[in-house]
């Protein structure tokens, strides 16, 4: 009686494979660039306000209902190795167009997003382009895009 049970139930956890992989706990395979981390946490109804990637780890902040989780991804494997969470303060809906809107603009327009942030209504993303780094302000009510300046 227990193997007919144990046998559907090993099957079902494989086939939710996918869905299981978007929550943001230790070892769970989110990805390793923006748009795979992004369309993992999307799908589990994750907001991302903040990304950034160093050397081989990865860091986002993402907000669901109160909570906000602080997230590290080994940037090699695309695994959770850390998640912080706490409260949630100020109000939840964000202003303007979506963050995955803003990402795949940039996207189209040839960056390649290193570090995102969305804090305090202000947009700030650091991308790499043409082989030089770029620090842009991108107004979070319309998504345009507000300054554009190389780095040194």
């Amino acid at each position: 009686m227990k193997r007919n049970f144990i046998i559907p139930a090993v099957f079902a956890i494989a086939l939710a494979g996918p869905a299981l992989a978007a929550e943001p706990t230790l070892g769970a395979k989110l990805g390793t660039t923006l748009q795979d981390i992004s369309a993992a946490l999307s799908a589990d109804g994750y907001e991302m306000t903040k990304f950034e990637a160093e050397g081989n780890r990865i860091e986002v902040y993402a907000v669901k209902g109160d909570t906000r989780h602080e997230v590290y991804i080994d940037a090699a494997t695309g695994k959770v190795t850390k998640v912080e969470m706490t409260a949630r303060r100020g109000p939840s809906p964000l202003p303007g167009v979506s963050d995955d809107e803003v990402r795949a603009s940039l996207l189209e327009q040839g960056y390649v997003v290193t570090k995102y942030e969305r804090e305090r209504g202000q947009i700030e993303v650091y991308a790499n382009k043409d082989g030089s780094r770029w620090e842009l302000k991108i107004d979070p009510r319309t998504g345009n895009i507000l300054s554009v300046k190389a780095e040194d």
